[in-house]
């Protein structure tokens, strides 16, 4: 079942066409979010989307579990999934839903909650289809470690009824950047490929800016709130969100970050110089990084490790912190979660004498 145009969907499927803006979760700089939100929805979620690990047997499976039991148990409730899902799965779960490629926006309009069945990767994802406000997520672990995994799929049925039932969640609220590409005149850029201007983008780990497939270092001006602070010569530069600090910032050296803490992560990639070490900005910092007169080639901008771009001589990012947070939904203890993370996935300063005083983070 597909949602063709504007105005015209399936006949029981009823978005709600003008969003008010409290059924909007934002953020504004400085909360003081270092606990859980409560969420609590008047009435329980109409429509949640399933978002799954692609080519993958186990995720193909945990979603027919997962959605057959949505439609069993809630039969009222639109089970929505991605086109190629859906395409993939049309005859084993006749009763889903689709959006139509390049209608992304309406993910925002009409999606109340997001399931999602993977790793990492998949929650980056489904933040990628979501360039203002997010619905609450629920994160399924197929078995494999990450830091975004509160629940593992074999208690699927007892979290999603307990989230749907009560009607409230709890949720941590993770920052996520808003970047902008610009010509050495201000003006946005426009798409390489005539599809006119590149849109604000939206990313939950990372902005790099990097040399790519060129050999030489790139020369790269760093301005916060238009003064600028240094020039760095580098492999690149990463600008990173709490979340962010422990994928690639932290290989090149960046702090670890506590993700209910606000702030913008610069991070250099092996940098010429041994004085230039990593900095964290305010969030209601803008930082512009311009390619300099002496860089030899174009960079290349990545987000979350893909939508590459290339910046010429005088042309410049912008990144700030995005209104739209990822609220992803916890367990209450999910400040303990957080340090079995990075206990469990990074072995932060274990070593053989204090392994044994960590095991109750481990064993439970």
């Amino acid at each position: 079942m597909t949602l063709d145009t504007p105005g015209v969907y399936p006949k029981d499927l009823a978005p709600i066409y003008d969003k008010e803006p409290s059924r909007e979760i934002r953020q504004s700089f400085g909360t003081t979010y270092g606990g859980n939100y409560k969420l609590r929805w008047e009435e329980g979620p109409r429509t949640i989307l399933i978002i799954k690990k692609p080519n993958d047997e186990l995720t193909d499976k945990a979603l027919v579990d997962v959605a057959s039991w949505i439609h069993t148990k809630y039969p009222h409730t639109n089970v929505v999934v991605e086109p190629s899902v859906a395409d993939a799965f049309s005859d084993s779960l006749p009763f889903i839903y689709t959006i139509p490629e390049g209608k992304t926006v309406e993910y925002t309009r009409v999606t109340d909650l997001v399931v999602t069945l993977g790793g990492d990767g998949t929650i980056l994802h489904t933040s990628s289809l979501f360039n203002s406000a997010v619905p609450p997520v629920i994160s399924f672990s197929m078995g494999t470690l990450g830091f975004l995994l509160p629940y593992h799929i074999n208690n699927y049925q007892t979290a999603l009824a307990k989230l749907i039932e009560n009607r409230n969640a709890s949720l941590l609220l993770r920052m996520r950047l808003k970047c902008t590409l610009h010509g050495p005149d201000g003006r946005r850029l426009q798409a390489k490929d005539g599809s006119g201007r590149i849109n604000d983008l939206t990313v939950m780990n990372e902005v790099n800016l990097h040399r790519g497939r060129y050999p030489h270092l790139t020369s790269i001006g760093c301005f916060v709130d238009g003064h600028m602070i240094t020039e760095a010569v580098a492999d690149g530069l990463i600008i990173a969100s709490p979340t962010g600090s422990t994928a690639y910032s932290l290989s090149a050296g960046g702090s670890i970050v506590h993700p209910s803490i606000q702030t913008l992560l610069l991070t250099p990639i092996c940098p010429r110089s041994l004085s230039f070490r990593p900095v964290l900005l305010p969030p209601n910092a803008t930082i512009q990084l311009k390619i300099g007169d002496k860089s030899r080639g174009p960079a290349e901008v990545s987000l979350d490790g893909k939508e590459t771009f290339f910046l010429d001589k005088n042309e410049f990012l912008q990144v700030c912190m995005s209104p739209f947070p990822m609220p992803c939904v916890n367990r209450v203890h999910a400040g303990e979660d957080w340090m079995k993370d990075i206990n469990d996935l990074l072995k932060w300063n274990q070593s053989f004498h204090n392994k044994q005083s960590m095991s109750h983070y481990i064993s439970e």
